[in-house]
């Protein structure tokens, strides 16, 4: 009880057990089934349709997509990394569907690491820039 704050004090500090203050805090936090199931179809859905923006940044946009992976997994939803190389190489914006094409043909997608992929794309993103800069 020392642990909580006042708020969650006052949720649970009439109940007579720890089970049931557990319980009551973990269905405030966590919802019930119903509410999990939904999140859990949101979420999955985001994954799915997840697509990096015309001007962003990798490094924000790894955020988002690794912000999605974190909810689905502790919601009980896990995606190996393979699965995730290839839901973000399609994901990029159409000026870098050459350097895609070129990491496809010249990597083994099976033993690349995300952080790889991510490095990668860091690198092509600063040529872009390097490309876009020189043209002004």
């Amino acid at each position: 009880m020392c642990v909580l704050s006042e708020e969650e004090y006052s949720k649970v500090h009439n109940l007579n057990s720890a089970k049931q203050m557990w319980d009551t805090l973990a269905f405030t936090y966590e919802g019930s089934q119903e509410v999990k199931g939904n999140k859990l179809s949101l979420l999955a859905r985001k994954y799915e349709l997840f697509e990096m923006e015309e001007n962003e940044l990798v490094q924000t946009m790894f955020g988002r997509f690794q912000t999605i992976v974190n909810e689905l997994a502790f919601l009980g939803r896990t995606y190996d990394n393979f699965d995730h190389i290839d839901k973000l190489l399609p994901s990029v914006p159409r000026k870098w569907r050459p350097q895609v094409t070129t990491l496809r043909a010249s990597k083994d997608l099976d033993k690349l690491s995300l952080e790889e992929l991510i490095g990668l794309l860091k690198v092509h993103e600063l040529e872009l820039q390097q490309d876009d800069a020189g043209k002004r």
